[in-house]
């Protein structure tokens, strides 16, 4: 009897996009409310199902020749993510580069129209040794001492993956900010297999956008949405931030909650507190998918850490109201 092994992956993506920028678009790079940002984040899916899958990222970018661009934003980064599927059969490592440009469309600085570039590397692996094949049923269980019959080509693939995103955020008075951006991901098509066929990636296409509303002079609003599309699969996302603006003791602090939803799949709550410039996110998905029955409407789990200093010396030259929520 034949088995045929088939894989639906996805790429890699997070509850909490505003902690992860170069992965939602390029052009994201390099714009913050600082001159470099710093992100680490975790997440933990599946645990009421099966074996979690986890998932690591990190990254970092940083806006150089400010103070010969003036109002421009010139940014490289790059981002580093990890990915382990159940108990190890599918495992995914991707370190890649970024550069983005954001021009400046007045004299004022405060519209932007941004593009950004990526170019890096991705390693997928997994292990055979810890898959059942139809072969291996000896009438009650799988043995997996026995053979499996199949003749894999290889255990690991790797490719160069290419992507691109466009980006225009404005600032209109003292109250209202506004952004849209368009990024695709797979523009090189890299083929991806374990068995020697000529399988190739489809691109992923992405559009998000969103306000940052000032309510009153502690209070943020601030509404996003996300729409992904890669091989004929959608992921539609919605929702809203809410943050709380304070000063204690000559001390900035950010205090904020969000809510969102993810069509057909999940709902998510999230929590965050910054001091100092430095950022504690969580987030936990509440499933609504057909897999509710088994998950117990059990999702992910995210925590998401960031920093966004200055440089020794260095000065922003015009206060940038940051284009996703903080939260």
């Amino acid at each position: 009897m034949a088995f045929q092994f088939h894989s639906d992956a996805q790429d890699i993506h997070f509850t909490q996009f505003y902690a992860t920028p170069q992965t939602l678009n390029p052009a994201l790079t390099g714009v913050s409310e600082g001159t470099y940002r710093a992100t680490a984040i975790y997440r933990n899916q599946w645990s009421s199902v099966t074996i979690p899958y986890v998932t690591y990222g990190g990254s970092f970018d940083i806006r150089i020749l400010q103070n010969k661009l003036k109002n421009d934003i010139f940014g490289v980064g790059i981002d580093l993510n990890a990915d382990k599927s159940g108990n190890g059969k599918l495992f995914f490592m991707q370190g890649i580069a970024t550069v983005a440009y954001n021009k400046a469309l007045d004299k004022s600085g405060k519209h932007y129209i941004g593009i950004g570039l990526q170019g890096g590397y991705v390693q997928k692996g997994i292990k055979y040794n810890l898959l059942s094949f139809p072969t291996q049923f000896n009438g009650s269980d799988f043995d997996l001492t026995l053979p499996n019959n199949e003749t894999f080509s290889s255990n690991k693939t790797s490719y160069v993956d290419v992507n691109a995103g466009l980006l225009w955020h404005s600032q209109f008075g003292e109250r209202l900010n506004a952004f849209l951006g368009f990024s695709t991901y797979h523009i090189n098509r890299p083929k991806e297999t374990f068995l020697g066929s000529n399988n190739k990636i489809s691109m992923r296409f992405v559009a998000h956008g969103g306000v940052k509303i000032k309510a009153t002079e502690k209070i943020y609003i601030t509404p996003n949405f996300i729409f992904q599309y890669q091989n004929k699969a959608k992921e539609i996302l919605f929702g809203s931030g809410v943050e709380y603006h304070i000063d204690i003791k000559n001390t900035p602090m950010i205090f904020g909650l969000g809510a969102w939803y993810r069509l057909k799949d999940a709902g998510s709550i999230s929590a965050m507190a910054e001091i100092k410039r430095i950022r504690l996110g969580v987030a936990y998905d509440i499933n609504s998918s057909k897999l509710k029955p088994a998950s117990n409407n059990r999702g992910g789990f995210e925590i998401a850490l960031t920093y966004v200093g200055l440089l020794s010396g260095a000065k922003v030259l015009k206060p940038i109201q940051v284009v996703c929520p903080m939260l």
